[in-house]
């Protein structure tokens, strides 16, 4: 691709309608031509669990069917696939066949944990992580993130969807060493500088806002954002949901790093964005001067932590058998806990309680973030 087109993203309206996403491809493939005869292409949809298409926490199967047609018709070898980390990790099938990204992929879909490799990193706190070797061998990679919000990283996009790209349990090892929003952003930096998309599709139809990302609400926002730069389209999506790019700790890092611009202006869209009012963030979201603070400061001792809702409770253990530093317990007949001296607000429990029986308290937190507002 040119290197004028590095900071263009391109902003459609959209819906799930399979002939609309057919239109949708064929404009993106358009503005943003690649040559695909005989390549290996790596479609890296977000996959986060096993959950049925209408829940809207995966990359929805449509837009998957949709571009696998694309590049079938442009003479591409195609492989479809994603590293989960909820509901046990390995088991990518299980939720690709539920999430309806198995069958959209057809005989493309690959486990994409099959060949890992294990890289470094230059990392202050995480030397290396065991990614899969698909991602580097491919000649191309299309990345198919989820607009989402998220409870540690605030929101999670093209830069956040290469998350995937590590294997099993490194994903938990990960948030371990990195336990600050400001660490685990640097880290997830570093690993998306391993290997940046060739190009990024977004999936903005259904975005999910509040406590995402698995049990935030559903808002139809009905767009396909696309650009080759995944730094770029991420300032783009959260302008569009109201919010500053620099907001966000990973996309900060990664403009500082050089891999694309977060300044709005610098950015060549082909549409008008009017940024939402309403959009909601996650509980633990504060901007300005005073999240930095916590962020860097205080983020242990104030952030949120995860309470059990024993009501919606089912006592399948799947939160403490992923926490990644032991912090939720659970003893006979009891519902989780987690112990906040040693918990580290990464809210992977609560990213992954099939149930919704997990929310996020801390009074402080929550006032400020009110009084900011």
């Amino acid at each position: 691709m040119a290197d004028k087109q590095k900071n263009r993203v391109l902003v459609l309206d959209a819906s799930y309608d399979d002939r609309l996403l057919a239109d949708a491809m064929d404009k993106i493939f358009q503005e943003f031509p690649m040559d695909l005869e005989g390549k290996n292409v790596l479609v890296k949809p977000n996959i986060l669990a096993g959950e049925p298409p209408e829940k809207g926490v995966t990359t929805h199967p449509s837009l998957v069917r949709a571009i696998v047609n694309k590049l079938q018709q442009q003479g591409a070898k195609v492989m479809v696939g994603d590293n989960p980390g909820v509901f046990g990790y390995g088991r990518s099938e299980k939720a690709a066949i539920t999430s309806g990204i198995k069958d959209a992929a057809g005989d493309c879909f690959v486990k994409l944990s099959r060949t890992p490799v294990r890289q470094k990193l230059s990392n202050r706190n995480v030397d290396h992580v065991t990614i899969a070797g698909d991602v580097l061998s491919a000649d191309l990679v299309i990345n198919l993130p989820k607009l989402k919000t998220h409870g540690l990283t605030f929101y999670t996009g093209a830069v956040k969807n290469t998350f995937g790209y590590v294997v099993g349990g490194d994903k938990m090892r990960t948030h371990s060493l990195a336990p600050t929003p400001v660490k685990f952003a640097e880290a997830l930096v570093d690993i998306y500088a391993i290997r940046p998309p060739e190009l990024n599709i977004m999936d903005a139809v259904t975005a999910m806002e509040g406590n995402g990302p698995h049990h935030g609400k559903l808002r139809e926002l009905g767009k396909i954002l696309a650009s080759p730069n995944g730094v770029c389209l991420d300032a783009v999506a959260v302008h569009m949901i109201g919010r500053q790019p620099e907001s966000i700790p990973h996309l900060k890092i990664a403009a500082q790093r050089g891999l694309g611009t977060i300044d709005i202006s610098k950015i060549d869209l082909n549409t008008k964005i009017v940024p939402l009012r309403d959009f909601k963030m996650p509980a633990t979201f504060v901007t300005g001067m005073v999240g930095i603070f916590l962020n860097r400061i205080l983020s242990k001792q104030m952030s949120c932590l995860p309470v059990v809702v024993e009501e919606k409770c089912q006592k399948c253990g799947l939160c403490v058998k992923h926490c990644p530093v032991g912090a939720m317990k659970i003893k006979k007949d009891k519902c989780p806990s987690a112990d906040k001296n040693i918990c580290i607000s990464c809210y992977c429990c609560q990213e992954m309680c099939p149930e919704d029986a997990i929310i996020l308290k801390g009074r402080l937190l929550n006032f400020i973030r009110r009084s900011a507002h």
